[in-house]
């Protein structure tokens, strides 16, 4: 077996979960669904596509692993002083492809190419693996520089320039610095990879959720489900003393530990088993709220590539919305959506003008996760100037009704510690599911609108068109049934 970068990082990671990957791959879990992970890929290689334009005289080396390694050892003999995915395979078993090798004198300047806008902390022992495994192989690297996207730049009349889109960093100092423990872990990787037998721990037990490895719960097998991780904000040294106890049902936690009175209104509510409500607090929050109400909500894209002109690298771009209304406390429910059908200035435009038509100049806004609508809201206020107050008015009106539940007015079992309304729908309107339809997930919804309205294969449009309505309109359904149940 070779060791790759992503095997490396993988080790960094866990390296329990580093063996499992390389020795039994049918056992690691995804943590995304298989078309948000090859969108992402092919995103990445549309980057790098670009990037190799920076690099006029660059040749690209074909093949993979030890045909690869022989065209390039070739390409270099024949005199090629830059080339793409040059590829070395070291004798201790170091696999590398570089995104771009450039001849410097007698050495090599290593680059590698990121679809992120800056130069991200894992980037650089990325960087150092890249550089060891030339080096081992017998190229001398004088510099490694990380390639990534200008958040600045923007795309005009249709066109991205290669020279404005990137910016590139020299790294090497970095790279230097942690190469020694780079070194070191190279070697414990490679032992690892090659050890017969499968480990029984993971040392991620130790870490927060946020931190925890993919094969967790493989390794982890006597933990439950929901456990002290999910605790809000259980971190550090009070974690820490939990796992010394070996306590991780929540309901084991003792009553005199320390917590904060977040962490303990959930430990009491799992505790309970029965659900806290401050009824007083709840309609004074929902008194608040001003006639007509409007039930918003948005779907959008952020791809590294913009595809509207004025928009960023990664900028999110509303392509949909969702708008229910009610007009007095007795009046029927109305509803009303927009869905661009292209990926254009014009049809963003369309956008914001059909809301504008939709909602009125006085009125609550009522959203879940107030911070992604009012983004949005900002973004469309800059690209479409003449609509600038009336985003500014509907940002001034929005009612997170999420806050509710994060500020625990509202606290359910079943919600698990959370307050994504994919947690609190199944408890509160379990008639309501998005378990039926066949787009039930943002980052799906983001996926399927981009393929199709970047491909040329547009024959299934119009039933993904449809379920992108039916999955956003469930979004703006659900708050309004969340809003009935909780008012009463």
């Amino acid at each position: 077996m070779y060791l790759s970068k992503s095997d490396f990082l993988k080790f960094r990671i866990c390296p329990s979960y580093f063996w499992l990957w390389k020795n039994k791959p049918e056992l690691v879990p995804e943590d995304s669904p298989a078309e948000v992970r090859e969108n992402k890929f092919e995103q990445g290689n549309q980057i790098e596509l670009i990037a190799r334009q920076l690099f006029p005289e660059g040749v690209l080396v074909q093949g993979y692993n030890t045909q690869a390694v022989s065209n390039t050892e070739q390409m270099i003999a024949d005199g090629a002083s830059t080339l793409f995915q040059a590829t070395v395979i070291t004798e201790n078993g170091l696999l590398a492809m570089a995104d771009v090798i450039e001849r410097e004198g007698d050495g090599w300047i290593l680059y590698e190419v990121k679809s992120s806008s800056r130069v991200k902390p894992e980037h650089i022992p990325d960087m150092a693996f890249q550089k060891l495994a030339f080096e081992t192989a017998g190229y001398t690297i004088n510099e490694t520089r990380v390639i990534h996207l200008n958040r600045e730049c923007v795309r005009h009349n249709g066109h991205i320039d290669p020279q404005s889109f990137f910016v590139t960093e020299d790294v090497s100092d970095k790279v230097a610095a942690i190469m020694p423990e780079v070194k070191d872990q190279v070697m414990l990787a490679l032992e690892k990879m090659i050890q017969p037998d499968e480990p029984t721990a993971c040392p991620c037990r130790s870490l927060s959720r946020g931190k925890h490895c993919p094969a967790f719960a493989h390794f982890n097998s006597d933990i439950p489900e929901y456990s002290v991780y999910d605790v809000s904000r259980m971190q550090g040294r009070k974690l820490a003393e939990l796992v010394d106890l070996d306590i991780f049902n929540i309901k084991d936690i003792p009553d005199d530990f320390s917590l904060t009175a977040n962490q303990q209104a959930q430990v009491n509510i799992e505790k309970r088993g029965a659900p806290h409500i401050d009824q007083v607090a709840v309609e004074r929050s929902l008194s608040e709220l001003e006639f007509p109400l409007y039930f918003l909500d948005y779907e959008s894209v952020n791809p590294a590539i913009p595809l509207v002109d004025g928009v960023h690298p990664h900028q999110q771009m509303v392509f949909q919305y969702s708008l229910h209304i009610l007009d007095t406390p007795d009046s029927e429910l109305r509803h009303t959506e927009h869905l661009s059908r292209e990926a254009s200035s014009t049809a963003l435009e369309a956008l914001a003008a059909q809301m504008r038509e939709d909602i009125g100049d006085t009125g609550s806004v009522i959203v879940w996760n107030k911070v992604f609508e009012r983004d949005r809201n900002k973004e469309l206020a800059e690209l479409f100037p003449e609509y600038a107050s009336f985003y500014e008015s509907l940002n001034a009106r929005i009612y997170d009704l999420m806050d509710v539940f994060a500020k625990n007015y509202y606290v359910h079992p079943g919600f698990l510690g959370k307050c994504s309304i994919k947690y609190v729908l199944p408890v509160l309107v379990p008639e309501l599911s998005y378990k039926d339809l066949a787009i039930g997930k943002g980052d799906i919804a983001s996926v399927r609108w981009y393929e199709i309205v970047t491909s040329e294969n547009t024959s299934n449009a119009d039933q993904v068109f449809a379920d992108l309505l039916a999955y956003c309109k469930l979004d703006t359904l659900a708050m309004v049934k969340i809003y009935e149940k909780i008012k009463a």
